[in-house]
């Protein structure tokens, strides 16, 4: 008897592999502090529709940065755009940051994606540039894939496809399978 059966559809760490405009919904949103000690929103989006349904954007982070009158205006531009997208009308207080990411969880709205510049690991990511009301004509990727991505089919993101010339999947190719920190399940 099997253990199970492999199926590419039941797995974990679905990722978005491109650029674009997509339908989310946030599905974690997190106040805390930023290691400068200033306050922060963490946010992760999961994708409504399209190809990339599922697929989920994550870590994308927020500072309120009040040192100076600019900084706290941009501050308040920054954290009003997502709010206004998310269809809150004018005059609404906004208290605190733990205030916004309670009310802000499980929220809808578009998000426009580009890759950022690589981490200090030299790992690019998907970066929210922008925020709208939710998009009734769908996500819309851009066909603009992962900088440097040598392969088309997700190398960098967990998956690997079996050796041509063998019927063993798991067997010793010499090949490598790179697995994100983000497509672990825990």
């Amino acid at each position: 008897m099997s253990l199970f059966t492999t199926d590419s559809n039941n797995v974990f760490g679905t990722g978005v592999q491109e650029a674009g405009s997509y339908n989310v919904q946030i599905i974690k949103a997190e106040a805390g502090k930023a290691n400068s000690g200033r306050e922060k929103l963490t946010l992760d989006y999961q994708v409504l529709d399209g190809k990339y349904a599922g697929g989920e954007i994550r870590y994308q982070t927020m500072t309120w940065i009040n040192d100076d009158n600019e900084k706290l205006k941009q501050s308040i531009r920054r954290f009003n755009t997502l709010v206004v997208a998310l269809g809150v009308g004018d005059g609404v207080k906004i208290e605190s940051i733990p205030q916004l990411a309670k009310s802000v969880l499980n929220k809808k709205l578009t998000v426009d994606v580009d890759w950022a510049e690589p981490n200090n690991k030299g790992n690019v990511y998907l970066e929210v540039r922008g925020y709208h009301l939710l998009d009734p004509e769908g996500s819309k990727p851009n066909g603009v894939r992962r900088p440097n991505e040598s392969q088309p089919s997700g190398k960098g993101k967990g998956t690997a496809a079996p050796s041509a010339t063998s019927s063993d999947p798991f067997a010793n190719t010499g090949d490598s399978i790179d697995i994100s920190e983000d497509d672990l399940p825990f």
